[in-house]
């Protein structure tokens, strides 16, 4: 994706585990944890959550509330099959994180030729 994208997964791609410490922090180093990821959120112009799992991460949920809140472009990854009607239809997923990937149309099954058109359009912007 990165490539097809023209951007530096370094530079350009922020992710929380590797880029504002590791989800196991606790005491020292947890606040710097939570604000770096803020910090990352509020520079970021687009937001792309992997919503995989029995129900979104807790704190990919947070970073998504944040996000909408803050106005950011947001895109959900779900490939799990298991959570798409037969019609390709997103099924069984909370409904506030339905909403904030743009009720439901920036919700995509797998990294693909339509997501990095749709992603390429917000980008462009």
């Amino acid at each position: 994706m990165a490539k097809k994208l023209k951007l530096d997964p370094q530079k350009d791609i922020f992710l929380p585990h590797r880029d504002a410490g590791d989800i196991g922090i606790h005491e020292e180093g947890r606040e710097n944890t939570f604000f770096s990821d803020l910090k990352y959120l509020d520079n970021a112009k687009v937001i792309i959550a992997l919503l995989d799992g029995p129900d979104v991460d807790s704190g990919t949920a947070v970073e998504l509330g944040y996000a909408y809140a803050h106005r950011k472009e947001i895109f959900g990854l779900l490939t799990d099959w298991r959570r798409w009607s037969p019609d390709k239809k997103v099924q069984n997923i909370n409904n506030m994180i339905w909403g904030v990937c743009g009720k439901g149309k920036r919700i995509y099954r797998k990294i693909d030729d339509e997501f990095v058109r749709s992603l390429k359009e917000v980008l462009n912007k």
